[in-house]
């Protein structure tokens, strides 16, 4: 990565941490049975991955959660076999200004609306699905564990290199369906 590529990633970040900071929330532990708006984001690199969220999308949908979804792609243009739905936007390159921050007109509504859970089911970091995730009004939001990310997620979950998508959907919701679990122990 060369040193303007560098110097761009800091000042992005920079100027996230200063947004976050800003940022006033109401903080809520919440589960499946209780929730009833859930926001999903996600990185879409193939057909496969798309595929594999949507079914996600619908084990969500069929537990009669609102389910809003963004996801991110450095595809030039739209993929083809992402089909555009009410309640799924897309990010490609040329909706993000020069700090990598999407500036398409559904990232203000998006921000706005207080969901009661929000994954973000990346992977590795993708700058403009940290963006939302972090300024998001959500009452719990939940990603995969990183170091720098602490203070924008309030449930992180380790992932190893090796952890396939399936995987990590497989551990989001057995901690979802662990927090339904009302019986004492």
């Amino acid at each position: 990565m060369g040193l303007f590529e560098n110097i761009r990633k800091k000042l992005a970040r920079r100027s996230l941490v200063q947004e976050h900071q800003k940022l006033s929330r109401i903080r809520k532990s919440a589960n499946l049975e209780e929730a009833h708006t859930i926001a999903v984001l996600y990185y879409l690199p193939d057909e496969d991955t798309y595929k594999q969220v949507e079914e996600f999308i619908k084990i969500l949908s069929d537990t009669n959660l609102k389910v809003r979804v963004a996801c991110y792609t450095d595809n030039k243009i739209q993929p083809h076999y992402f089909i555009p739905k009410l309640s799924q936007d897309i990010l490609i390159p040329k909706d993000l200004n020069w700090y990598g921050k999407p500036e398409k007109t559904f990232v203000s509504d998006f921000l706005a609306e207080k969901f009661d859970i929000l994954i973000d089911l990346s992977l590795s970091e993708h700058f403009p699905l940290l963006y939302l995730a972090a300024l998001s009004n959500a009452a719990l939001k939940i990603g995969r564990f990183d170091d720098t990310h602490q203070e924008f997620f309030d449930m992180m979950i380790h992932t190893s290199p090796e952890t396939s998508l399936r995987e990590f959907m497989d551990q989001i919701m057995h901690y979802l369906i662990m927090f339904n679990n009302n019986e004492p122990a």
